[in-house]
């Protein structure tokens, strides 16, 4: 790759109303000063000296002398067609010369990687990726390069509304180029809204969702060939994987979890919720006997912490249990059967 010097940047001012509003006078007021302009328009000096300053810098306004005489000199205003030369045509070949140097660097690259055995660079099949606006980034890149096959898994619950109305796009074209797209919820996604209706837009395009209990890893993958994984601190970051074996064992997984898990269609949603919550409360009585925190039973649910302290308290109500411990023996004696 050749080396690129930097370019000088342009940053021409923005043509503000005042600006604007000068502008027009002058070029409707002959050899008009700036003192009779700012009278006239009601505007201060430092407003006006500000207008004057960014006409000048867009090349749209200057001054003409009135045949060597002492007082202020007039204001001359300029065709826009000056702007467009002195500003815009810079611009334009700052712009081409950039574009030059990113398709220069990407031809470089790609040249690189070419030319690296691959198990020289086997060690970079996991990249860290800290900020989720990246993760969200590389999301939408990976999906427009996808053509077989999208595998998500969301665990979690419902969905936040903002991150499902940005996911809607980059879906489309994914399922508009004929990709296979099979995702994964929570049976808690049952009872969101906004999921619910992201999942009635989808399903007519061809995307298939299911949702189950609990159980399942979150993950994101590509053909098989890339993968997105949470980081094990929980942050908002996540993990690139590109490795084959890896990625066949999430695959195998998510296959896994998806064989168990129930259709999540418009019809009949009433029944399948009815289905649903009888499931959550099992998966709930599962984690209460292991004496899981009620903090972490509503992470494996998916469901908020208050609501699972309502689920257990419903639970333990029925069975009569007077603490966990209690709940827990009777538990084991006879299954939970009621809602």
């Amino acid at each position: 790759m050749n080396e690129t010097g930097r370019s000088r940047a342009i940053t021409p001012p923005p043509l503000h109303e005042s600006a604007d509003r000068l502008y027009r006078f002058v070029s409707e007021s002959p050899r008009c000063t700036v003192e009779t302009a700012a009278e006239a328009l009601g505007m201060d000096r430092r407003e006006t000296d500000e207008a004057v300053r960014d006409l000048r810098e867009l090349g749209l306004l200057g001054t003409g002398g009135a045949g060597g005489g002492t007082g202020p000199e007039p204001l001359v205003p300029h065709p826009v067609d000056f702007a467009r030369v002195k500003v815009l045509n810079p611009l334009q070949r700052e712009l081409n010369r950039a574009q030059a140097l990113v398709d220069e660097l990407r031809s470089g690259l790609d040249q690189l990687e070419l030319r690296t055995p691959r198990s020289q660079h086997a060690h970079c099949s996991l990249e860290v990726v800290h900020e989720l606006s990246d993760v969200r980034r590389l999301i939408t890149g990976f999906a427009d390069e996808c053509r077989e096959e999208a595998l998500s898994s969301q665990p979690g619950g419902a969905r936040v509304e903002e991150v499902l109305a940005d996911s809607m796009d980059r879906t489309t074209r994914l399922l508009g180029r004929g990709v296979r797209m099979r995702t994964l919820y929570q049976h808690t996604a049952r009872f969101s809204p906004a999921t619910l209706s992201y999942v009635d837009l989808v399903t007519p395009l061809g995307a298939q969702v299911r949702t189950l209990a609990g159980g399942f890893p979150r993950c994101i993958v590509f053909d098989r060939k890339i993968g997105i994984l949470p980081l094990l601190d929980d942050s908002k970051g996540a993990v690139v994987v590109r490795d084959p074996q890896l990625l066949a064992f999430v695959a195998e997984a998510f296959e896994r979890a998806w064989t168990a898990a129930s259709d999540l269609s418009t019809e009949e949603r009433r029944a399948d919720r009815v289905a649903a919550t009888s499931e959550i409360q099992h998966a709930i009585i599962s984690l209460l006997t292991q004496g899981e925190s009620d903090k972490r039973i509503a992470q494996v649910v998916g469901i908020s912490l208050r609501n699972c302290q309502r689920h257990i308290s419903h639970i333990m109500k029925s069975i009569g249990a007077r603490n966990r411990l209690h709940a827990g023996y009777l538990l084991s004696k006879e299954p939970f059967s009621g809602h």
